[in-house]
């Protein structure tokens, strides 16, 4: 037995063809599912409600109108029928000032190259599987396209929310102009990709759901009042797993003049399973502005009784991220990690975290310079057991009133002590505030490791280059840094019972390494004072005091006393801490001695001694003209003569030593090369004649070697002839009997032959 397929059927509408209305063809009971509807040019004024399985498309190059008085088109799935699966295509829909373009309520729909213009909404999606696909959107007034929902209504006098959260959609390659937000969605998977969406009031894409993909959208020019925020998200399961994806984006021009402004802010949260891979990655978000706090970047994570899998912050370009205002401050990329678990009732961090990385961003121009503003690179607070890392970013062009950081990580595992973070292979340049600068700062109840970073022309009254507070069981290993100041503040400035300083670059500095106490740091990080006993009285007075006839109540002066003298008890406890540092072997542009004083120890131990020396060298030391010499230059042997050749991995890299010559050249007569491990070379050309060629080699200390050069060998043509001039080879025979060999030779064969 074999069966004929039932082909679809196309039904004609329009002036002159089969039907008049669009939905007198969809109620035909002629018109069955996965049939055609096909309208052409005209002006439809209805609101088409579709409850079959239809294609409803315009006429191929017609120009098909719709202006509903409530809703373009509404596709259900209800009493009245079943429009699952149904196509809407290519429709222009000038919607009524509260009406909506098309509304989907029945799952595996299409709404693809439609034109829609005005009303509250665009396109609502309140189903499964909704693919909305080039479509242009303009001028409405609340959300573009709008994948699920959230109502609070009155129960009885009783607030009730009510949800709807389709799954598995999709929007894709809309190009949306205007309204509160240009993509709102509340539901799990969805993908949304290729859009572009521009002018919008308060958010560019809008997200509520589990594993979310966002890609390679283009979001711009949202400008006005009120906060913006170009990707903001909230991906929770209380249940089971989520995670999400937010790749390739372009942000750009996201400028809010009264509140604040947000390019990618991101909220994750598990509850007794895996908070999964969530990955930011090649974004680019600039022209940010903001009145009070502008971030690039925002990512928060939570794990409630379960792990974190990964997170991942790679290879996004942030470029001139500004806020305004008292207090302000301007974030690149803000990323905050926690996990904690229920034991018998007491929350500890002991949840562990497999991978957590920011790599490779590229950060610069982040400014705030109103008063008290504050200007940050990456800012990384981590609140449970892990292993992470912060490498290869490169971090450029800061201006702040108060305070500009380059790299801050904040690491407490304050129940295991057992988390590593790594802050590695990371160029910091150029940050510029009037009171504090510091280009790595790190607090950790872990260890820490901190190396091969470069950090340079820091600028600003009190400047710390590189900070390190690894207490209680920590250990700070800070190997392989470029350090170069301006010549105050401090190199290195750490706290901690195991601190390991070594081949590192640490140059032109008040100090070069200080061991600084609790306090010091604080007040440092904090760009301000810890507070006075009066500002301690009038906070308690004011927080646990009723003010009556000119007196506080219910606290007397002796509370008040002993919490203040408890306070003191414990910073005093706190800073008699001793930091111990060992920091031998490193470059401090000095093969003297470079002094006591410019270590400070404070309460602890700081042995730098034996330091690194400079040292250089010709391979070979005598050449020819025209030939050359290999110069290096290194400080791999330290100031009690030891050799470090074979750490050469563990030495810094980056500017810079300059060569110069006093004869040929080395480029030129002077040459700026980069560091490599610890070592530097330039090419000595013998092509000014012969004689000494005394190379200079300069990183502050100045070292020399000379290479003889020769004069070339002679190598005139006629001492070349003469040179390969062959002679006569003795045949015992002599000369004049030789000659008349010839002689005899040559007349036989010119003389006639007699008879």
């Amino acid at each position: 037995m074999s069966f004929t397929p039932i082909s679809a059927t196309q039904w004609e509408v329009g002036s002159g063809q089969t039907y008049n209305t669009i939905q007198s063809a969809i109620d035909n009971a002629n018109t069955l599912d996965n049939d055609v509807i096909n309208v052409h040019s005209g002006i439809y004024a209805e609101d088409v409600i579709v409850n079959k399985i239809l294609t409803l498309q315009a006429n191929t190059g017609d120009d098909v109108e719709i202006q509903p008085v409530n809703t373009g088109f509404t596709v259900v799935n209800d009493g009245t029928g079943d429009g699952s699966g149904s196509t809407i295509d290519g429709f222009n829909i000038n919607n009524s000032p509260t009406g909506t373009g098309v509304n989907i309520s029945a799952d595996n729909c299409t709404v693809k190259n439609n034109h829609i213009t005005g009303g509250t909404t665009g396109i609502l999606a309140l189903a499964n599987n909704t693919l909305i696909k080039n479509n242009v959107i303009t001028n409405v007034l609340n959300n573009s396209v709008q994948v699920g929902s959230t109502l609070i209504i009155n129960d009885s006098g009783t607030p009730k929310k009510i949800s709807v959260n389709p799954n598995n959609c999709k929007v894709e390659n809309n190009q949306i102009r205007g309204g509160l937000t240009g993509i709102a969605v509340v539901g799990d998977n969805a993908i949304i990709t290729g859009n572009e969406i521009s002018q919008t009031q308060e958010r560019g894409i809008s997200l509520f759901g589990c594993n979310p993909i966002i890609s390679g959208n283009k979001i711009r020019d949202m400008v006005g009042g009120g906060s913006k925020a170009g990707i903001q998200l909230a991906t929770i399961n209380f249940t089971g797993t989520t995670g999400l994806t937010i790749t390739g984006n372009t942000l750009s021009n996201i400028n809010s003049t009264n509140d604040t402004a947000l390019g990618i802010d991101a909220f994750a949260m598990t509850m007794n399973d895996t908070l999964d891979s969530i990955r930011i990655l090649g974004n680019t978000i600039s022209n940010l502005y903001g009145i009070g706090k502008a971030t690039a970047l925002s990512i928060v994570a939570l794990a409630l009784n379960g792990p974190i899998s990964t997170i991942e912050v790679m290879e996004n370009t942030i470029n001139n991220v500004t806020s305004q205002g008292v207090n302000s401050t301007s974030t690149a990329i803000s990323e905050v990690a926690m996990g904690f678990k229920d034991d018998n009732g007491t929350y500890n961090n002991t949840t562990m975290a497999d991978k957590l990385i920011i790599s490779k961003n590229k950060i610069t121009s982040i400014n705030s310079e109103d008063e008290n503003g504050t200007s940050k690179g990456i800012s990384f607070v981590q609140l449970f057991t892990a292993n992470s890392s912060i490498s290869e970013n490169n971090v450029s062009n800061f201006r702040a009133n108060m305070m500009a950081v380059g790299i801050s990580s904040v690491d407490v595992d304050y129940t295991t002590f057992q988390s590593n973070i790594t802050i590695n292979n990371n160029t910091i340049t150029d940050l510029t505030a009037n009171n504090i600068t510091s280009g790595i700062e790190s607090i950790n109840l872990g260890n820490s490791n901190i190396i091969h970073n470069n950090v340079f022309r820091l600028n600003s009254a009190k400047t710390k280059y590189l900070v390190d507070l690894s207490i209680l069981q920590g250990n700070a290993i800070i190997n392989g840094n470029n350090l170069e100041g301006t010549g105050t503040g401090e190199g290195i400035a750490v706290n901690g019972n195991h601190n390991t300083i070594n081949y590192n670059r640490i140059v032109n500095f008040q100090h070069n390494i200080q061991n600084i106490n609790f306090t010091e740091l604080m007040e440092f990080s904090q760009s301000q004072t810890l507070p006075t006993d009066e500002q301690i009285r009038e906070y308690i007075l004011s927080k646990n005091g009723t003010y009556v006839n000119g007196t506080y109540i219910n606290i007397t002066e002796e509370n008040v006393t002993a919490i203040i003298n408890g306070y003191h008890k414990l910073i005093d406890g706190i800073d008699s801490i001793p930091s111990n540092t060992t920091a031998p072997y490193n470059w401090y542009g000095t093969n003297s001695d470079p002094g006591s004083d410019k270590f400070l120890k404070g309460n602890g131990t700081l042995d730098y001694s034996p330091w690194l020396v400079l040292n250089v060298n010709a391979d070979p030391s005598t050449i020819n003209v025209g030939q050359t010499s290999t110069i290096t230059a290194d400080v791999y042997r330290d100031s009690a003569g030891g050799d470090h050749s074979a750490n050469a991995s563990m030495y810094f890299s980056g500017p810079q030593v300059t060569f110069t010559t006093n004869l040929g050249n080395v480029g030129s007569k002077s040459v700026v090369a980069l560091w490599a491990s610890g070592a530097a070379s330039a090419i000595l050309r013998a092509d000014e004649g012969a004689g000494l060629a005394t190379v200079t080699t300069g990183d502050y200390q100045v070292v020399q070697t000379v290479v003889t050069i020769l004069a070339a060998p002679n190598t005139s043509p006629s001492a070349a002839n003469a040179a390969n001039t062959v002679g006569m080879r003795s045949t015992g025979i002599p000369a004049n009997g030789l000659i008349l060999a010839i002689l005899m030779v040559i007349s036989g064969l010119v003389l006639p032959k007699r008879r």
